[in-house]
């Protein structure tokens, strides 16, 4: 079975990436930006049920961090997101990907800065086969389109 979650690596080519040792709040929305359902909270009391051990609670490691993720992966505690590719059979960083590169190609095309949002974009999901899973990807909406073709800010 196939990970869900951003790896570590997938989180530093996809979002911003945070500059450690991470605070319990930062651990946490760096966990969420990796497709995990993750608050303060819950880092609180992986702590206090010894699942992860930071050396503090505001001073996470990458090996903390990747620690809670396998924890929240294996408990399926996924963003609504994460769980959407699941759901249409591919990863998250699957999703994230076709859309970064979407918003670069029309930002080139227009000579300015379509965001990597989906709220700009359609999805198109090609089903998963037996050899590879679901091929996600993007082409801008019509609206979004035609304020870019008008020279209007999006």
């Amino acid at each position: 079975m196939h990970r869900n979650g951003l790896t570590f690596e997938e989180a530093l080519e996809l979002r911003t990436a945070p500059s450690l040792p991470l605070t319990l709040a930062t651990a946490s929305n760096h966990l969420w930006s990796r497709g995990y359902d993750c608050r303060p909270e819950m880092l609180e009391l992986l702590i206090e049920n010894g699942v992860v051990k930071p050396a503090s609670e505001n001073a996470w490691s990458r090996a903390d961090v990747d620690a809670a993720a396998e924890h929240f992966e294996d408990c399926d505690l996924l963003t609504p997101y994460a769980e959407m590719c699941r759901t249409l059979g591919c990863r998250y960083a699957d999703f994230l990907r076709p859309l970064k590169l979407a918003a670069e190609r029309e930002s080139a095309k227009y000579g300015r800065r379509v965001p990597d949002n989906d709220l700009y974009f359609v999805m198109h999901c090609e089903p998963p086969r037996d050899d590879r899973l679901a091929k996600i990807s993007f082409t801008l909406c019509d609206d979004i389109r035609q304020r870019m073709e008008r020279g209007e800010a999006v």
